[in-house]
């Protein structure tokens, strides 16, 4: 039997593209996750640059490493034996036979001798689907060598069995989220190809791509076609039609023509809704088995996506959907036409209004659509499908019957979550104008209270606080009908008490909106009154209640994919855990709701979410970035007169500006900050007093920052606002400091850091506590609180070590970076588990029984407040444990 011809070009890492984009937090999760002992596995469809990365990679190995890329021959067991022995650089001489199980022994021997870290690279894991070929790599991975790293990239799921690699903490898997470029790898990959884009185009490029990388290579190649006509295009709307074409072409070449007709018809019938189930996909498609068909091309990891639910629900990515759309409407406009007004009746008869009155407008039926917006105007709140909402109200307006109270009033519940200033500006003059020429409407007072609703709104975006107060108070006193715009006065009058920091009225004003709206049935919108009420009680140190109100938002409507709602149990999430100092937990979950906001451009949501991730870059120590997108926030929010927002950020960017003395930035804040005062008196925000009073001690001017510092002390404690009394207790024990006045100072901190044990908050030492850390430290040895007569008890170390974990780093040994210290033991599981070394070898090598190797590790995980082995290493290593 001969043996099968060796490629050799499968046995290297793909070249470098030009002007590659350097990805150092995914290379460290790989060098991380390597290092753990895992499986590491990309999984994404084409174009994401899994090899591109594994590649970049493979490049920074120090030590031993081999590269195979998998094609179709490999499913013969004896094609992949010849190209594993090949690229683990064993000797030719060895194939020279035709004996599979003799190349096998062969690697296994190289394997399982291996003096150092050996790395194995497989690139198009998913071509290889042979039972007798993969079950060599199966092995590997039931029983690895000790020394053996295996790192692999596969479109769509493996054949390989994975899911005792799971059930053992032994896999790492990279998804599309985490390959996806974000809005700053986005502009990177611009400014390599020399393409200079505003934040604002970044933001469409990175929502219209999803993170594509593929797709945006695409967008960068229109654009530089239509500036070597002239001048850089303005209008970017040619750039992004050029770019779906090339991406067309691009997907049309690579995977749809590979398709099975009925499986690509299947594809351009369902494209034509936005999300589609089993039940929908029948109908549109003809074809029973539409379970077995979407099942094929999740296999296929066809750039489809499924939202977990009480049914499973599927979309497309934008660049497929596109493509597969332009492919029925080239081909037969009316069957494309049919195909929309088919899922209109059947979304309608499922009660998914929103949907529903989207394809209505795709097939030019518009009076179906205003039929349905006049049945069903609550449903379409409730449901919270902004994008489709705006989209389809833009579609109507100037058609016969749209010039109506109800589209106004529609589209004025669209604002109430977008938050947009221009769009709320419109809205009134249309509701006044419609008034004066059509006079008195079904419902009066429902459009006074409207026309009241979006006036207190606009002073709540604007910064006029005070009055948005006035305003929501006296439509309320004035039409005291009882329905969803009384309701959302409610609501805006507790934004305007909520951002006072008058936490005990804004509550009260919350729950009675929210119990109200609750009454009338709607569930969707419900959700940004529960964010606001969980900050509250983030504020009043109620952190585990904010986070059962937030993990409950995750219990949608079963209606709502694609709901805009769901940005707001991200958002509450990530604040929550900001505030644990969970700060990777909370990246995550904040990354989540920046995805979500780019998804909605309509909506001003995006800004809000900046706002926070510079908070969370803050407490990273990541102050340079903290500080760029603080700047980001106040641009935005100027843009687009948010300017409670922009006041919100300029006062976080001065405290910023404080601790790096840029003297710059805070002579222009304390201008913006003597105008408001000269505007709005005392109605100011507690953050932008919290931070003149830093500036005013920053300057010298002691006197000044203890009045503040008396009045927000006295504003905490009446409110019960603990964390604005925390922040209070760090100010003021950096006053007593500059007096030289010790024992005043730590006795402030004292308060703080029991405050802060007490009530949970991690922000003790992530903002400008973080200059008091020596003496927090100092705070926690028994002769110094003997020494000033404490008599309360420190917080349990347990207690600190799981909020401040780095309070005690860089002191005396490694092993005190911790305030609950490892044991001798458990430093030796924890430098053999970076080894990768499995449970069982870690059980050999200390000569002790398996169980106790776990309990150790789960010490460990304790100790280090992790749940997995990446994150005990990763933790251990900023800790400086492994030396």
């Amino acid at each position: 039997m001969a043996l099968p011809a060796l490629k050799p070009n499968q046995l290297r890492p793909p070249a470098e593209p030009a002007k590659a984009l350097a990805r150092p937090r995914l290379l460290q999760q790989l060098a991380s996750s390597l290092a753990a002992g895992c499986f590491t596995l990309l999984q994404a469809p084409l174009g994401y640059g899994k090899s591109t990365l594994l590649g970049q990679f493979a490049r920074t190995l120090p030590g031993r490493s081999a590269w195979l890329r998998l094609t179709p021959a490999e499913n013969q067991p004896l094609g992949l034996l010849v190209h594993l022995h090949a690229a683990l650089g064993l000797p030719a001489a060895q194939r020279a036979t035709a004996d599979a199980e003799g190349l096998w022994s062969e690697i296994q021997h190289c394997l399982e001798s291996a003096s150092e870290p050996l790395t194995l690279l497989l690139d198009d894991l998913q071509l290889l689907n042979s039972p007798p070929a993969y079950q060599y790599l199966e092995q590997l991975l039931h029983f690895p060598p000790p020394a053996l790293r295996l790192l692999a990239a596969s479109e769509g799921p493996p054949r390989l069995p994975l899911a005792h690699l799971r059930r053992d903490g032994r896999l790492t898997l990279i998804d599309i989220h985490e390959l996806a470029l974000d809005s700053e790898e986005t502009r990177q990959l611009a400014a390599a190809r020399d393409v200079r884009l505003s934040a604002d185009a970044i933001y469409q490029l990175r929502a219209g791509s999803e993170g594509w990388i593929s797709g945006v290579l695409f967008w960068l190649d229109a654009y530089h076609q239509a500036a070597s006509l002239g001048q850089p295009p303005a209008d970017l709307r040619p750039v992004t039609v050029q770019a779906y074409a090339h991406a067309r072409q691009f997907l049309e070449e690579e995977r749809l023509r590979r398709l099975k007709p009925e499986l690509l018809g299947f594809l351009e019938r369902t494209a034509v809704v936005q999300v589609f189930d089993a039940a929908l996909a029948a109908e549109l498609s003809g074809r029973a088995d539409a379970s077995e068909a979407i099942r094929q091309l999740r296999r296929l990891d066809l750039f489809i996506e499924e939202r977990a639910g009480e049914r499973s629900e599927y979309r497309y990515h934008p660049a497929l959907r596109n493509s597969l759309y332009q492919r029925l409407a080239q081909r037969d406009p009316q069957r494309l036409r049919q195909l929309h007004r088919q899922a209109a009746n059947w979304l309608l008869e499922q009660r998914r209004f929103t949907e529903a009155i989207y394809q209505f407008g795709r097939a030019r039926d518009f009076d179906a659509v205003l039929a349905t917006v006049d049945r069903h105007t609550f449903d379409l709140l409730r449901e919270g499908q902004v994008n489709a909402l705006i989209d389809f109200l833009g579609e109507v307006a100037g058609h016969a019957g749209s010039d109506s109270f109800t589209l106004a009033i529609t589209e004025a519940s669209t604002i109430i979550v977008t938050n947009d200033v221009a769009q709320t500006c419109q809205c009134i003059r249309r509701l006044q104008g419609l008034l004066r020429r059509q006079g008195i409407p079904r419902h009066p007072q429902r459009v006074q209270q409207t026309i009241a609703f979006l006036r207190s709104r606009l002073a709540y975006l604007g910064g006029n606080l005070a009055h948005g107060l006035e305003v929501a108070g006296r439509a309320l006193q004035r039409f005291p009908q009882h329905n969803a715009a009384s309701s959302v006065l409610h609501f805006d009058r507790a934004s305007c008490l909520f951002a006072l920091g008058r936490l005990d009225e804004a509550r009260d004003e919350a729950e009675l909106a929210l119990g109200e709206l609750q009454g009338f049935g709607l569930s969707g919108y419900t959700n940004l009154i529960q964010l606001l009420l969980g900050q509250i009680e983030l504020a009043q140190g109620c952190g585990e209640a904010a986070w059962q109100r937030f993990l409950a938002l995750d219990e949608l409507p079963a209606s709502s994919s694609a709901s805009f709602y769901e940005l707001f149990h991200h958002l509450g999430k990530g604040l929550a855990l900001l505030q644990a100092n969970q700060l990777e937990q909370a990246r995550q979950c904040l990354n989540q709701a920046e995805v979500l906001a780019l998804d909605f451009p309509h909506c001003a949501a995006l800004a809000w979410v900046f706002h926070h991730q510079a908070g969370l870059y803050w407490a990273q120590g990541q102050t340079h970035q903290a500080k760029a997108r603080w700047d980001e926030v106040r641009r935005m929010a100027r843009q687009y007169r948010l300017f409670t927002l922009y006041r919100q950020a300029g006062a976080w960017r001065a405290r910023l500006a404080v601790r790096e003395d840029d003297q710059d930035f805070l002579l222009d804040w304390l201008e913006e900050w003597h105008w408001c005062f000269r505007h709005y008196g005392e109605h100011l925000l507690p953050e932008e007093w919290l931070a003149y009073a830093w500036v005013q001690r920053h300057l010298g001017q002691h006197g000044k920052a203890w009045q503040i510092h008396a009045n927000l002390k006295e504003q905490a404690q009446i409110q019960a606002n603990r964390r604005l009394q925390l922040d209070a207790l760090l100010l003021e024990a950096g006053l007593f400091q500059d007096r030289g006045a010790r024992t005043e100072a730590l006795g402030s901190l004292e308060q703080a850091l029991q405050l802060a044990s007490r009530y949970g908050f991690g922000q003790l030492l992530q903002y400008e506590g973080d200059d008091q850390l020596e003496s927090l430290r100092e705070l926690l040895l028994p002769q110094t609180r003997a020494q000033l007569g404490l008599a309360e008890p420190a917080p349990p170390r347990e207690r600190l070590n799981a909020l401040f974990r780095r309070l005690l780093a860089g002191t005396e040994t490694a092993a005190s970076a911790l305030i609950v210290p490892l044991s001798r033991r458990e430093l030796d599981v924890l430098q053999r588990m970076a080894r990768g070394q499995t449970n069982q070898q870690i059980a050999d090598a200390l000569f002790i029984s398996l169980s106790t190797v776990k309990t150790h590790i789960n010490h460990l995980f304790r100790k280090l407040d992790v749940t997995d082995r990446d994150s005990a290493l990763r933790s251990a290593r900023e800790l400086e444990l492994l030396g």
